[in-house]
C-alpha cells in the first residue's frame, strides 16, 4: 500500500510517523531561565552527526502559536542538558509532559529532584543514568507547528556503573513507539 502524505491532515501524519518510526528516545530537556528550571519530554529525537557531536529535537509550538519554554530557554540562553530517563523515571517523564505557566518548573511541581553536575549547563534529572550537555547550532523553520533545533553535545554524564571497558555505555532508555512507552523492550502505558 502507498500512503500519499500530502492528503493526510497533520495528525494522521504523526500518527503514521510516530507507530513506524520506532523505538525513538526521549530527549527530557532541561533548560533554566530567571532561576526557574524547565523539565519537558520530547520524543522526536535523533543523533544526525558524531563530527561534530550533533543531535536533533523537534519542538512543537504551544498551542497558542508561542514557542515552548524550552525552545525559548535555549534559544536566550544557547545551552541545555538531555536527560535520558530509565523505567524508574516514567512517572515524572509523564508529569513534566504537562504544559505549565513559564514561572512554575516541573521539577518543584512534580517533586523531580535535579543536580548540577557542569557549570554553566542547566541542572540534570538527579536520578537520570545519562545526560548531555548541549549547545544550540541552528534551528530550522518548517513554516509550521515544529521547529527542529540542532543541539551539538559538549560533555556527556554517564552513572559510573553504566560504563565498561573502552567507555562501552550500556543503558535502559525509555523509548516513545506510537503513544505507548518502550520500557525493558516491552510496550507500557
Amino acid at each position: 500500500m502507498l500512503i500519499d502524505f500530502s492528503s493526510l491532515k497533520a495528525v494522521k501524519k504523526y500518527s503514521l510517523m510516530s507507530n513506524t518510526i520506532f523505538p525513538r528516545p526521549i530527549a527530557w530537556i532541561s533548560t533554566e531561565d530567571s532561576g526557574v528550571v524547565n523539565l519537558a519530554p520530547f520524543s522526536y529525537f535523533a543523533p544526525i552527526s558524531s563530527e561534530p557531536p550533533c543531535v536533533i529535537v523537534s519542538i512543537a509550538k504551544k498551542e497558542d502559536g508561542e514557542p515552548k519554554d524550552t525552545f525559548a530557554n535555549i534559544l536566550k540562553h544557547k545551552k541545555c542538558t538531555i536527560n535520558l530517563a530509565h523505567k524508574e523515571l516514567l512517572v515524572d517523564l509523564q508529569n513534566s509532559a504537562e504544559e505549565l505557566p513559564k514561572e512554575v518548573g516541573e521539577p518543584e511541581k512534580f517533586g523531580i529532584e535535579m543536580k548540577y553536575v557542569l557549570e554553566g549547563y542547566p541542572p540534570m534529572v538527579a536520578h537520570a543514568k545519562c545526560a548531555l550537555f548541549c549547545t544550540y547550532v541552528q534551528s530550522v523553520n518548517l513554516n509550521n507547528e515544529y521547529e527542529p533545533i540542532i543541539l551539538e553535545i559538549r560533555q556527556m554524564y554517564v552513572e559510573d556503573a553504566n560504563v565498561g571497558e573502552k567507555l562501552h555505555i550500556k543503558l535502559e532508555n525509555i523509548g516513545r513507539v506510537g503513544m505507548d512507552f518502550l520500557v525493558d523492550a516491552t510496550r507500557t502505558r
